[in-house]
């Protein structure tokens, strides 16, 4: 879950230190081929919000936007628990879900519970809409055959021959799926190992594992230029879903990638011992 925070004109729970208290969600969704749910669980501790939703004064609110097809909706409940469903042709490759808990109606001299100390006394004229707490947002691919537990590097990288004759790969993160750029010699000794099992450790430590570890910096920094991406929105779902956000870029790849250096020497001690029993042939 991601919290940015914004300016608002009152005080919102779970921007800052706004508020006292908190404004939680643990979200779960289930791909379907028809459709796509969402299983939101809220939790909420501040006296005067939660006296707002058990006045009907207040709701919770998920908004849904996936820039794949310009879709964008919201759904509102009471329920802290909650079940929302839309057809899966909606959504496609990075969907967004924020969780807000929004004003249902007018509050004039709404005077929030445990304020920080520059709002100490204040009263604020809340209307319809206005935002009250926020809970973050969370991001998901909405693609079935997708597993972001066992995610193969081909849905978010791809390996291709640049126009330079030689020198270091280039990274180019600009496209859908990151461009590791090879130059010419390079490519050429690519092509002879790509797709044998013994050397793709080697690949994985070598190539794959750095560019890697700059993408997950890249997806860890909330004012990153390249966050509309869908290779973006992949790796934030793998880092989701096997709990790695909160670990270093450095450690989170090697998990990713299963240990890459472990399978690099690996697949050179198997070359080696390849080679050493040709020489005695």
């Amino acid at each position: 879950m991601r919290v940015n925070t914004k300016s608002y004109p009152h005080p919102v729970l779970g921007n800052g230190d706004d508020l006292g208290g908190f404004f939680r969600v643990e979200f779960k969704y289930e791909l379907g081929k028809e459709e796509v749910v969402l299983n939101p669980a809220f939790g909420l501790k501040n006296a005067a919000i939660e006296e707002l939703l058990k006045k009907e004064k207040a709701s919770f609110v998920s908004e849904v936007e996936c820039r794949g097809t310009f879709f964008r909706t919201s759904f509102s409940t009471r329920k802290q628990l909650s079940r929302f469903a839309l057809p899966s042709r909606f959504l496609r490759e990075r969907v967004t879900v924020g969780f807000y808990i929004c004003a249902d109606q007018n509050l004039p001299s709404y005077r929030p519970s445990d304020p920080h100390s520059d709002y100490e006394g204040a009263e604020f004229d809340i209307e319809a809409g206005d935002v009250l707490a926020f809970g973050g947002y969370c991001s998901f691919i909405a693609e079935k055959s997708f597993d972001p537990l066992r995610p193969p590097v081909s849905s978010f990288m791809s390996i291709r021959q640049g126009n330079h004759h030689e020198g270091p790969m280039l990274v180019d993160y600009e496209s859908d799926k990151i461009i590791i750029i090879l130059s010419k010699d390079d490519w050429k000794n690519y092509l002879e190992v790509r797709g044998q099992k013994l050397a793709e450790g080697i690949l994985h430590a070598s190539i794959v594992f750095p560019t890697l570890i700059d993408a997950i910096h890249q997806v860890r920094n909330s004012s990153s230029d390249y966050e509309g991406m869908n290779w973006f929105g992949r790796v934030e779902a793998i880092l989701d879903a096997k709990g790695l956000r909160d670990k270093e870029p450095f450690e989170a790849a090697q998990k990713i990638l299963e240990n890459p250096a472990n399978r690099g020497f690996r697949g050179i001690s198997a070359l080696l011992e390849i080679t050493d029993n040709q020489e005695y042939e």
